[in-house]
């Protein structure tokens, strides 16, 4: 089996992708790569990120991969933690002020702009669909995030949101009363707790 073979193979196991660490790891030089992509038997997605031809990959992972400073949010974030039936069209990500890379070209990304001092608050991975580790905000810091922003967000979205949340047996309602006074959505969120508690 030659070394373009084995990235293939490799690239199966893989939902259709490989990064150009991957290959280093396999001892395959960086330049087979390049061949590869010559001959139109991979595509590059994003800078060390390759995926193979007409593959649907993951769009979530393919997103995050070369932005070291991005975190799925609002109503991304409610469907990867199972709080929102909708499958997202528009990718919510946040990133830190002054943010200028490759996701602001995206025109199936919106991004909200958050200062450094709260951008880490609630970050955590989870799943994505397809099966990779993504950064995404825990469910209380993504409920607090769309009740800042609302005037984005689907009324109804957020109602279905906060129901299945006060259901949940994983729900922290210490933590989201936490999160929603330092994001200053104290009232709200306190409003929609008196009324599903």
């Amino acid at each position: 089996m030659n070394n373009e073979e084995k990235i293939l193979r490799e690239m199966q196991k893989n939902n259709g992708m490989i990064t150009t660490n991957d290959v280093e790891q396999m001892g395959i030089a960086r330049k087979t790569l390049t061949r590869m992509l010559e001959k139109g038997l991979i595509e590059r997605e994003s800078q060390g990120l390759y995926v193979l031809p007409n593959s649907w990959g993951d769009e979530y992972y393919n997103l995050i991969f070369s932005s070291k400073n991005a975190i799925f949010s609002h109503a991304t974030a409610l469907f990867l933690h199972g709080l929102s039936e909708r499958v997202p069209l528009i990718y919510e990500i946040t990133v830190i002020n002054g943010y200028n890379a490759s996701l602001k070209t995206r025109e199936n990304v919106e991004l909200y702009f958050i200062s450094k001092d709260i951008f880490e608050l609630g970050k955590t991975e989870i799943e994505s669909p397809q099966g990779k580790i993504v950064p995404v905000y825990d469910i209380e810091r993504t409920l607090c995030d769309i009740l800042r922003s609302k005037q984005n967000q689907d009324i109804e979205i957020i109602k279905y949101a906060f129901k299945t949340y006060v259901k949940s047996p994983k729900k922290d309602i210490y933590k989201l009363i936490e999160y929603a006074k330092k994001l200053k959505v104290d009232e709200e969120v306190n409003t929609y707790l008196e009324v599903l508690l």
